[in-house]
């Protein structure tokens, strides 16, 4: 037996960077210098790591590495364009691009690769290492320069969340007060609270046993639903559109058993329709 659940639009809220030493091999390609495995030196095995601008060069070998993950991390964090990942419809839930890339025994970043569930994001990881700059000092092993190849992963999550709904309405003085909601709330808060309770509503009341079998292959499907709430502070002119007409059906069905509102709309100290409109998607777990 599946269990159904009404979601919305996919928002990412919640962003992480970290950063660890993963036992990888240095990959071998064209793409990478030219400089011979004598003159590598793994990260974690460094005498002396490399020292990034702003870090103290008399700290400790192991606080000069975490010096250096911290800048390189506070980099990512400041420029990394989550907004480019959020237009990619990735699923929900964790998201890892693994970087890599060399500091050379003249201190520079090269050798920058990315790999991620989606080219456009290795690509923006990729742009936002090449931000990293030329370190003070190169690594050093027994005394002399070595190149370092250094990984990490760039984390953040993507989750399920009920963006703000889409409504809109001519000038009003009182948004309309559904029960429960107190009128006495400030504008935004009542018209938060009164478009929570109609979601709410439509969450709980809407036939997932008839969208689910509209849809045996899928895993979800949207709907559009717009109606006015009357000067009567009842539903009406109440549309929908779907991709199946049976889904509008039933979400018609569903708007008009609204219960009537506390209050309706106000202007002027008069009643006035106010219309509403939310864009809603159903998932089938």
């Amino acid at each position: 037996m599946k269990h159904y659940s009404l979601l919305f639009f996919l928002l990412i809220t919640l962003v992480s960077y970290s950063q660890d030493v993963p036992k990888a091999p240095t990959p071998q390609n064209q793409n990478l210098d030219k400089e011979t495995s004598d003159h590598e030196v793994p990260f974690a095995i460094i005498e002396n790591a490399p020292i990034y601008s702003g870090c103290d060069e008399n700290l400790s070998n192991r606080a000069l590495k975490t010096c250096m993950s911290t800048k390189i991390n506070a980099i990512i964090s400041k420029n990394f364009n989550l907004k480019r990942a959020q237009s990619l419809g990735l699923k929900p839930g964790d998201v890892r691009i693994n970087v890599q890339f060399k500091v050379n025994q003249k201190g520079e970043v090269t050798a920058i690769e990315a790999k991620g569930p989606h080219p456009e994001l290795e690509q923006e990881a990729i742009r936002v290492i090449k931000r990293v700059p030329k370190f003070k000092r190169p690594g050093l092993q027994r005394g002399k320069a070595v190149t370092v190849p250094y990984f990490l992963p760039i984390k953040f999550s993507i989750e399920d969340r009920q963006p703000a709904p889409q409504t809109y309405s001519a000038k009003v003085d009182s948004y309309p007060v559904y029960r429960g909601c107190d009128k006495e709330l400030e504008f935004l808060e009542l018209k938060q609270c009164t478009t929570e309770k109609i979601i709410d509503f439509i969450k709980l009341s809407f036939d997932m046993e008839l969208a689910n079998s509209l849809f045996p292959q899928d895993k979800s499907t949207q709907f559009q639903v717009e109606f006015v709430i009357g000067k009567n502070g009842k539903p009406k002119n109440i549309t929908a559109k779907a991709h199946k007409k049976e889904i509008a059906s039933e979400a018609i069905k569903v708007v008009k058993r609204l219960p009537k509102f506390k209050i309706p709309g106000q202007l002027n100290g008069k009643a006035i329709d106010v219309p509403f409109k939310i864009l809603m998607t159903l998932y089938f777990d």
